[in-house]
C-alpha cells in the first residue's frame, strides 16, 4: 500500500464576495494574509498559485489577451527576488 502525501495546503474561498473590482481583491487577499501572518504564524508558502476567473462588471466571462492579440492563460511573477531562506541555495 503506497503512501499518500498529505496536503497541508490552505485554501481561501472569495467566492462570497462575488464580482468585484480588483482593487477589492487585493485588499481582501491582503488582510487574508496579514491575518495569516500575524494570528497564525504563518511565515512561508511554497508554490503558491493564484487562480482568477476574469470577468466583467456583470460576472460575464472575458478572455485576456496579449498587447499582440493573443489569449493569455498565465503569466509569471514579476516578483524575482523573494525574500525566502533558499535563495541563495
Amino acid at each position: 500500500m503506497s503512501k499518500k502525501k498529505k496536503d497541508h495546503a490552505l485554501l481561501i474561498e472569495y467566492k462570497a464576495l462575488g464580482t468585484i473590482c480588483i482593487e477589492e481583491l487585493c485588499q481582501a487577499i491582503l488582510e487574508d494574509l496579514h491575518a495569516l501572518r500575524d494570528n497564525h504564524n504563518v511565515r512561508f508558502v511554497t508554490g503558491v498559485r493564484l487562480r482568477l476567473p476574469v470577468t466583467n462588471e456583470y460576472g460575464d466571462p472575458l478572455r485576456v489577451r496579449r498587447d499582440s492579440g493573443g489569449s493569455m492563460f498565465r503569466i509569471d511573477t514579476h516578483h524575482y527576488r523573494p525574500m525566502c531562506l533558499d535563495y541563495d541555495r
